[in-house]
């Protein structure tokens, strides 16, 4: 996963980004909050298309997937790569708490799995491995100005809310 100031995050200040040229401070701030606002909204708008997305199939593979989605959301807001003014902008369902909470679900479910399986973790590894590619790519690609990136990553977070 890449180290990313994020596209949406911009607030400049926060990125360390000086004002383009020809621009003073006030109209840098006022496009970065145009910026953060308008991935807030995406955010918002993922979340409620999550909603009404049927439920996680019930395989290994989707109880990874969604376990990865959320652990990749929670590490990028507790290491920092989504600053505070970001995640300020986000619905509170995508915040840090329920973010591990959701996550620590998901792999339990997993390990659940595992253990009825007989306690092999050679399928998680695996899964894991397959899936985590993407996954980080797309939480990477929602930060990086691809339109409707970051709407899909949270619609996907929120499709994954209930282990």
């Amino acid at each position: 996963m890449k180290r990313l100031c994020p596209a949406l995050a911009l607030l400049l200040a926060a990125c360390g980004t000086p004002p383009a040229a020809g621009e003073d401070d006030a109209q840098a701030q006022a496009k970065a909050q145009a910026i953060l606002t308008q991935g807030a909204a995406e955010a918002k708008a993922g979340w409620q298309k999550g909603l009404t997305a049927p439920p996680v199939a019930d395989t290994l593979d989707a109880e990874v997937a969604c376990t990865l989605q959320w652990e990749t959301w929670g590490m990028a807001i507790n290491d920092g790569r989504l600053v505070d003014q970001v995640m300020a902008a986000m619905p509170a369902e995508i915040q840090l708490k329920p973010a591990f909470d959701i996550h620590a679900r998901w792999s339990e479910k997993a390990l659940s799995r595992q253990d009825k399986a007989g306690g092999d973790p050679r399928p998680i590894f695996e899964a894991t491995g397959r899936l985590r590619p993407a996954i980080e790519a797309a939480f990477d690609g929602a930060f990086t100005g691809k339109p409707g990136a970051l709407e899909a990553y949270v619609e996907k977070l929120s499709a994954c809310r209930n282990p």
